[in-house]
């Protein structure tokens, strides 16, 4: 790829996520007090997110890659950290300068627009670095991942959440609910869609769970294999694969929130069975890992 075509890439990477903040903002607040009642978090990744949360030291100097519109990193220095947060979105950036201007945390936050495919970081700097859905989206998962394990102090330490590949499994069962629960898809579509695609269906399935072309770079790292790269440079301490099908399903669910949060909490028990006895895999992980 030429550098003229990935600076036109990584520009259309920030103007889409920059529309994905701004209707975001539209609904929410950029605060964890409102992002922890929507759908995804209330049932899939707010445990994840109380954990890394209760992580956090007053005084330790944090790196948020991808920090959207910046709730994370505020209620990160709401814990008495001083946060930077960087992401291609310009739009997500000035929305989160904003709130947290209008919000001031007992620690420090500061937000900038950078690329951090190939941001230059300093050595030896931060106590941890987060990344929340991600890796998959990087140019230069390996670059990345090298830069942040020599920006990582001694025993600093590295909390990712991103996606894995979807088994054709997991694309029959979330194909299964989203076909007989109520979605933004008419049943009668549902149906002749199915219909007409017959063996292309699982297919098109995967394509959805994992957004494939939603943005420039949406899958570009997943076959950069982030995980491997990470187990190769850090010890991890924590690995846990979660989510077969229920963040899918509810996310595609066309109700009101706490309706959808209600049948994504019934959901997931089974969802976890699942996972826990391999007759499915997950579909995210998070981790905890160190440098050492």
């Amino acid at each position: 790829m030429s550098e003229q075509d990935y600076q036109a890439l990584i520009a259309a990477e920030g103007a889409i996520w920059s529309a994905a903040a701004r209707d975001l903002a539209a609904k929410w607040r950029p605060d964890w007090s409102d992002m922890r009642r929507t759908r995804h978090y209330a049932v899939i990744d707010g445990r994840h997110i109380r954990q890394l949360l209760a992580l956090v030291q007053p005084g330790w100097r944090v790196l948020e890659i991808g920090c959207s519109s910046g709730w994370l990193a505020l209620e990160m220095a709401r814990r008495g950290a001083h946060v930077e947060g960087v992401d291609v979105a310009a739009e997500a950036i000035s929305i989160a300068q904003a709130y947290a201007a209008e919000h001031p945390p007992p620690g420090s936050v500061r937000y900038r627009v950078a690329d951090i495919n190939y941001e230059p970081l300093p050595e030896a700097h931060y106590d941890l670095v987060v990344a929340v859905g991600v890796l998959h989206h990087l140019a230069e998962v390996r670059a990345v991942l090298e830069r942040v394990h020599k920006a990582l102090k001694p025993n600093g330490l590295l909390f990712v959440i991103d996606p894995f590949d979807t088994p054709t499994a997991n694309a029959l069962i979330a194909g299964a609910l989203t076909f007989l629960l109520p979605t933004n898809v008419p049943y009668r579509d549902k149906i002749r869609h199915l219909l007409r695609l017959r063996t292309r269906a699982v297919e098109r399935m995967k394509a959805s769970i994992e957004a494939r072309g939603l943005s420039p770079f949406e899958g570009y790292g997943r076959h950069q294999e982030p995980l491997a790269v990470i187990r190769e440079l850090f010890q991890i301490e924590q690995l846990r694969a979660h989510n077969a099908f229920t963040g899918y399903v509810i996310a595609n669910l066309a109700m009101p929130e706490p309706l959808a949060i209600l049948i994504g909490r019934l959901l997931l028990p089974f969802d976890a069975l699942a996972v826990r006895l391999r007759l499915l895999q997950g579909l995210s992980y998070k981790l905890i890992a160190r440098r050492t």
